[in-house]
């Protein structure tokens, strides 16, 4: 399979890396991974595991966010993991995921890291717990920055998988929200504070809407074609291609309060 190169940028103080497999003339999803001082924060997908080895240079310590391949693809190269207790089980023995992510992330390898777990602070690093978009999902806290995984995406989001939980994500952006930190440092890139806090209210106000639609009778099918009218291509083609694993159904379904 051949592997677009990985690209670079500085952001602030911080070694901003985004990597995705080719497939035909175009990578279908980037991902974005970090270097701060020595340390790594969350590392690529498998298929470009060499190449980001390679591009890093110097690396002390690798803190891995969550257990999806995306971002623990180059973990396995590095003498030295923390990653979430609740992921020892899964990173130790890695589930085979579908064909579709494996062309565009690919199979993560075996890992056997050292465990960190809420509040522990290892070389500097605070550890909070952050779920929703997995269960084992954590964000690191150092200095006035905040590597978050996939705790953020964006307020054109429509899709999520079929374990995620919006009601734990929208909780879990409120409790980092109360620390300080300028850029959050995420799977789809750096953003500001302001831009978490736009994301948390995108998805406080589409909780409410889908929950007043629920209330009112609306079934799920209904609620999904009112909120998320007209979706773009891209985000009916992941529905297709991944069986619905990503849709907008969970994404509503996850949004209601039982």
């Amino acid at each position: 399979m051949p592997v677009e190169r990985l690209s670079f940028e500085k952001v602030e103080k911080v070694n901003v890396y985004k990597c995705g497999t080719l497939v035909g003339n175009f990578v279908p999803y980037w991902v974005y991974f970090y270097k701060y001082e020595d340390f790594l924060f969350d590392c690529g997908c498998p298929n470009v595991a060499f190449e980001i080895e390679n591009a890093v240079g110097d690396v002390s310590a690798v803190y891995v966010t969550h257990y999806h391949e995306d971002h623990v693809g180059a973990a396995h190269l590095f003498r030295k993991v923390y990653a979430p207790e609740k992921s020892l089980k899964i990173l130790r023995n890695p589930l085979e995921i579908p064909g579709y992510r494996k062309i565009v992330w690919g199979q993560p390898k075996a890992l056997d890291p050292i465990p960190v777990k809420e509040k522990d602070v290892v070389n500097g690093v605070k550890v909070v717990e952050t779920p929703g978009h997995s269960f084992d999902h954590v964000c690191y806290l150092v200095d006035d920055l905040v590597f978050s995984g996939d705790l953020v995406i964006n307020t054109r989001q429509m899709v999520v998988m079929r374990e995620e939980n919006c009601l734990q994500i929208i909780e879990s952006l409120k409790k980092v929200l109360k620390f300080d930190f300028s850029y959050a440092f995420g799977g789809i890139g750096p953003c500001s504070r302001e831009d978490v806090e736009k994301y948390l209210e995108y998805l406080e106000n589409l909780r409410d809407k889908v929950n007043e639609l629920h209330s009112a009778g609306k079934s799920l099918e209904e609620i999904v074609e009112i909120v998320f009218p007209n979706p773009p291509q891209k985000v009916v083609l992941m529905e297709l291609i991944s069986e619905r694993e990503w849709s907008r159904e969970n994404m509503v379904k996850s949004l209601i309060i039982q």
